[in-house]
């Protein structure tokens, strides 16, 4: 791992240790160092060690086992066999699946929401808000991923809450890169405002139309943070 000349920040250190993963250093399965060895090798605190390894947990890099410490998560593993084994798979072709059921969902959602699963949509948008203005990571990834995966879950429909766990798997490290940016990361507020604010009018064309337009956003914020990822 690289030394951390600057001004230690979870940012950084997240990045530090995704490298590693990425470059094969460590491997799914593999036991990261000790919270100690990287302080050394980092030259930053414990506790900025700490967040880093939560961060990478609620993204999907990392398993934190108590008593035995931090692993590189084997699902990056499986993640990566359920979606590229077929041939050619690009990163956007599944975006495109996830807009085409994301759209569905919400014109759906919204057809079938209660005013009881509508105050929880709404409740779940809040604590985003807040993770946002607290600039807190892993509330950002989680109850960003809980606002999408509630909308599914609305519809009632079993083969659609299927699709969606699978497409969040294979989409869990990119949601998380997308919310380290500091560029990007207040971006879904607008749009999740928008999405609550069409099942409040029960105006499910409305619905669907927010929602492709926060995923083209999504798309091209990911573009950016990850660009040549298909080259």
């Amino acid at each position: 791992m690289k030394e951390i000349k600057r001004i230690s920040v979870t940012d950084s250190v997240v990045e530090n240790i995704k490298l590693s993963i990425d470059s094969g250093e460590y491997l799914p399965g593999d036991k990261l160092p000790t919270e100690n060895r990287m302080c050394q090798e980092m030259g930053v605190s414990r506790t900025c060690i700490r967040e880093a390894i939560r961060v990478l947990q609620a993204i999907g890099y990392v398993d934190i086992f108590p008593g035995k410490g931090a692993f590189v998560s084997k699902k990056i593993t499986e993640s990566k066999k359920q979606w590229y084994d077929i041939p050619d798979v690009q990163f956007y072709d599944f975006m495109e699946v996830r807009m085409a059921i994301e759209t569905l969902s919400t014109r759906l959602a919204i057809k079938r929401a209660t005013k009881k699963q509508i105050q929880k949509l709404s409740v779940i948008h809040e604590k985003f808000v807040q993770a946002v203005e607290d600039k807190n990571l892993i509330q950002l990834i989680m109850y960003d991923e809980l606002f999408h995966t509630e909308i599914v879950k609305i519809t009632n429909n079993n083969l659609l809450i299927a699709i969606n766990k699978q497409i969040n798997t294979a989409f869990k490290k990119y949601r998380g890169e997308s919310f380290m940016d500091n560029s990007v990361y207040k971006n879904a507020v607008v749009p999740h405002t928008k999405i609550l604010e069409a099942f409040k009018l029960n105006d499910p064309e409305l619905g669907q139309a927010e929602m492709y337009n926060h995923l083209v956003i999504t798309e091209q914020d990911i573009k950016h943070i990850n660009e040549g990822f298909d080259q």
